[in-house]
């Protein structure tokens, strides 16, 4: 690291492991994010697609009682 960048984090009080460790967590945490998302995404386009709306689905269901 430079030495002007030191003296800027030392400015601002910047710890350089702690930084670098929150860096890491949101990143981690990022990529967690994008495994869920593509999971899910892989479980819906299983699902099939109904040709129906949700109100036509309640209102057949109730016409069933």
């Amino acid at each position: 690291m430079d030495k002007e960048l030191r003296e800027e984090m030392e400015k601002h009080d910047m710890k350089l492991n702690e930084e670098i460790e929150g860096f890491i967590r949101k990143r981690v945490e990022q990529l967690e994010k994008g495994e869920i998302l593509k999971k899910i995404n892989e479980i819906l386009f299983l699902i099939p697609e109904t040709k129906s709306n949700s109100a036509e689905m309640v209102r057949e269901d109730r016409d069933n009682y």
